[in-house]
């Protein structure tokens, strides 16, 4: 399954932040990148059982990266996990880091992809992914049905002020972020044949946060969570979904 031969400015970035690890690429500090990355992941396993992916199944992750949350999260707790990302190189490092067989990446274009090649899955996971394939992604959401019919799904919060304004920063342009409005998101799933039955707004930090502030805010980041005004703050939007 090949990659595109010529990569556009997102692509690129994407590259060549897998040549380092995205971890270090999208993050000023390491405390931060721990604390999100292992608690989104953490609600991402949960969000799974809770739409009954069951734990010995074959779960797709679209959208792999560098293989970090496959290699880290779901490895122990899937039967076989199958990674697909566009930049060779993330692929090349997840492949690298895989621990056991039964962890597989390959490189191809998620919007031109022939999904009805896959085989059938216990459940998909899309960490971070639908924003950087942000037109294509109601044929992706459709074509997915054609091999599960449960679906979780990580993706910035487009309604964070803060975030919308960040996406106009050089960094972030270079990196194609461009995140939905919750309700939009909700929509395209309808539209494309899905019903999403939880939903979750997580995360208090930018990617780029200092360490002074994620050690200030932290104690509260479980309350404002919760709270379902101040939550409108929270940088992170996930969906259990089912097909309809």
């Amino acid at each position: 399954m090949n990659s595109k031969q010529h990569l556009g400015e997102p692509e690129t970035y994407w590259n060549r932040a897998g040549e380092i690890s995205y971890a270090q690429a999208m993050y000023r500090s390491a405390d931060v990148e721990r604390h999100i990355r292992l608690r989104l992941w953490n609600f991402a396993i949960k969000i799974a059982d809770e739409i009954r992916i069951p734990n010995s199944g074959r779960v797709l992750d679209l959208g792999c990266g560098d293989g970090a949350f496959a290699n880290e999260a779901l490895a122990s707790r899937y039967r076989a996990i199958d990674g697909y990302d566009l930049a060779p190189a993330a692929i090349e490092r997840a492949n690298a880091g895989a621990s056991g067989p039964h962890l597989k990446f390959f490189a191809t274009d998620l919007v031109t992809f022939n999904y009805s090649a896959l085989p059938r899955y216990d459940g998909a996971f899309l960490i971070g992914i639908l924003h950087h394939i942000k037109a294509a992604t109601p044929d992706v959401l459709r074509s997915l049905a054609q091999v599960t019919d449960k679906i979780v799904v990580l993706e910035p919060n487009g309604n964070n002020v803060i975030r919308k304004l960040l996406e106009f920063t050089p960094s972030y342009r270079r990196a194609g972020e461009d995140s939905f409005r919750s309700q939009e998101m909700i929509d395209i799933f309808s539209g494309a044949g899905w019903r999403a039955i939880v939903r979750r707004r997580l995360n208090l930090f930018p990617n780029l946060t200092p360490n002074f502030i994620y050690r200030l805010l932290t104690p509260i980041e479980s309350y404002i969570e919760g709270n379902s005004l101040l939550n409108a703050i929270c940088t992170v939007n996930m969906f259990g979904a089912v097909r309809q």
